[in-house]
């Protein structure tokens, strides 16, 4: 069985490679550049349509999970390009191989819901979205794409994953942030304290190992082709309970302190998800507790030297 990937090399990708290992699949990745163990790599660029339809008909993917994407971009016109316009160039180079069955998860977020009010949660896949950045409205163009296509036929998922974390995740993100900041002040590299930004936002957090699980179980699950489908926790946890959380499994004593430059300047109160329809189709319910998240998120920092 083979499983094509794009954007292998991120951090959902190296956890669902890690996943499809266990699972003894034949792993391929298109990539721009050589990238050590993501399986066997494709060099070519997603903006290069013919070249995507001929590494399609070369591999004879069983299944596609399309992950490339931006949440940071130079310009504007990059999110649409990266976010939208790549995984359009997928759909085409699918079609024009031919294999009109072959199951294709493209990855959305919860960005996509945008602006929430409370009585609107938990977030359903109904929810109305309302995208406040490029990055959310790029995700959404998307999705409201892959549900076209799915209409005439293909067997497209839309997930819309939550706040992903877990070991390995990108230092942009708010989480990560605290932790180099707890290795430094264990290591003895810094003074006792936190710089953070607005505290109060709460948002569902669900570790990247339950994400590869899922996406695996959705790619054989024909129920979900055609679906928009959530993945969350379907529980809010505000950003200071989870930075308090870290701290007292680091066992350190610290201050905290709000830079300016932390705080965004729109931010969702709170951000959940229900993960009703999601369990539904696969029996899910995560694996991880956030204890235990925060606990490996920390030891993986603490053994990585850089």
């Amino acid at each position: 069985m083979k499983v094509l990937i794009t954007g292998a090399s991120g951090f959902l990708g190296r956890h669902l490679i890690h996943v499809l290992q266990e699972k003894e699949v034949e792993i391929h990745a298109i990539t721009l550049r050589p990238t050590q163990d993501i399986g066997t790599q494709h060099e070519v660029s997603l903006a290069d349509v013919n070249g995507l339809k001929n590494a399609l008909i070369k591999i004879r993917p069983d299944y596609i999970v399309h992950l490339a994407g931006i949440t940071h971009a130079p310009n504007v016109s990059a999110y649409y390009t990266v976010n939208t316009s790549f995984a359009a160039n997928l759909i085409w180079a699918i079609k024009e191989w031919g294999n009109l069955y072959c199951p294709i998860v493209l990855t959305g977020t919860s960005a996509e819901y945008g602006l929430i009010d409370k009585d609107q949660l938990p977030i359903t896949e109904i929810t109305p979205a309302n995208p406040y950045d490029h990055y959310g409205i790029s995700k959404l163009a998307q999705t409201l794409m892959g549900v076209r296509e799915a209409r005439d036929g293909l067997p497209l998922i839309m997930i819309r994953p939550f706040n992903i974390i877990g070991p390995g995740m990108p230092s942009h993100l708010a989480l990560q942030s605290f932790v180099e900041q707890v290795k430094k002040i264990i290591n003895k590299e810094a003074e006792p304290i936190i710089e953070t930004g607005d505290l109060s936002p709460s948002r569902d957090f669900v570790d990247v190992r339950d994400v590869a699980d899922v996406i695996w179980q959705l790619l054989s699950t024909p129920a979900a082709y055609g679906e928009v489908i959530n993945i969350c926790t379907g529980i809010g946890t505000a950003i200071g309970e989870l930075l308090n959380r870290l701290i007292d499994i680091a066992n350190i004593n610290v201050k905290l302190h709000t830079a300016p430059h932390r705080v965004k300047n729109v931010d969702i109160p709170i951000h959940f998800g229900s993960l009703e329809k999601l369990h539904k189709l696969t029996g899910f319910t995560p694996k991880r507790n956030l204890e235990t998240t925060l606990q490996d998120v920390l030891e993986y920092s603490l053994a990585t030297t850089k």
